[in-house]
């Protein structure tokens, strides 16, 4: 690809069952304009649940699947121990999420795809972070292709590793957990890859973000904030997260501009592992794709459009 090319990225949020938004979208994409989502895009960057549906992009699994993996599965993946004691153990088994990856996304080591992916985690043992990244890159740029063997699988797995939600994963002697800890909405990331590795200028770049929701109804004046009582305990996770998401579409539309489309509905606030709203999402997702359809068209690879 010359450099003179326009360079299409796509972004995707982390959020759990919130996922189904993203998934949606996606497959409206698919359908208005017949065409395969990791034809569209020269680079895929996912965070946790965005990881899922950016492993399967890559695989050209059909979105309308994975929209049907969120209807079916999740019921399964967040499904509670029948015994559980919070101090200690983490709210779900990290079994049930393994056994839904393995019958939906290939086992492809990372060095055999073409499309250029991104995945997020974060490494818990020496509080770093950590990028999967596919077959691109080389000795010529500022990376060096690493992880080439792991498998797709295992990425995913570490990068969903919410923590208190699942347990970390280990990948090559490394203890990872949910890319969202630092990265949620992967556009800073994704936009730094493309200027860097991929040397390109901000001019030349379009990047199309997904979130999962944004809360309008968070937080309200009370007297107690402890952890719990005040903070709410998770919700606080959820809330670090939102704020991750909104800095990193700061920066990438103060990087890229008009050429940045961030799609992030309004929602109340839905845990990463409600179930209850699946509907609701889809139909947002439908909404959002009519009403930003004419702008999506330009934010997508020509030759697919």
């Amino acid at each position: 690809m010359g450099n003179t090319d326009t360079f299409h990225i796509l972004a995707l949020d982390g959020g759990g069952t919130r996922g189904m938004y993203t998934a949606q979208l996606l497959a409206e994409i698919e359908r208005a304009f017949g065409t395969r989502i990791k034809t569209c895009f020269d680079l895929i960057a996912g965070t946790s649940t965005g990881a899922i549906i950016a492993g399967a992009a890559v695989s050209d699994i059909p979105m309308t699947d994975i929209v049907e993996l969120f209807e079916t599965e999740t019921p399964h993946i967040f499904r509670k121990r029948w015994y559980r004691i919070p101090l200690f153990l983490s709210k779900y088994p990290s079994e049930q999420l393994a056994q839904v990856i393995a019958k939906h996304i290939p086992a492809t080591p990372l060095g055999e795809i073409p499309t250029p992916l991104m995945i997020t985690s974060s490494e818990i043992a020496k509080s770093e972070v950590h990028i999967f990244r596919s077959n691109y890159g080389g000795h010529d740029s500022e990376i060096v292709p690493k992880n080439k063997k792991v498998c797709l699988r295992d990425a995913i797995l570490a990068s969903c590793a919410a923590p208190t939600f699942f347990a970390p994963k280990s990948v090559d002697n490394l203890l990872l957990a949910d890319g969202c800890l630092w990265a949620n909405n992967p556009s800073t990331i994704a936009a730094t890859e493309a200027l860097s590795v991929f040397r390109k200028e901000a001019r030349e770049i379009r990047m199309l973000s997904i979130g999962t929701g944004h809360s309008t109804n968070m937080y309200r004046q009370r007297r107690g904030w402890g952890f719990i009582t005040g903070w709410g305990g998770a919700k606080l996770t959820s809330y670090v997260m939102t704020l991750q998401a909104q800095a990193s579409a700061y920066i990438a539309k103060l990087l890229l501009k008009g050429n940045y489309l961030r799609i992030n509905p309004e929602i109340d606030r839905w845990e990463i592992d409600a179930l209850t709203q699946l509907d609701t999402l889809k139909s947002l997702a439908e909404h959002d794709f009519e009403r930003h359809a004419t702008e999506i068209r330009t934010f997508i690879s020509e030759a697919s459009a």
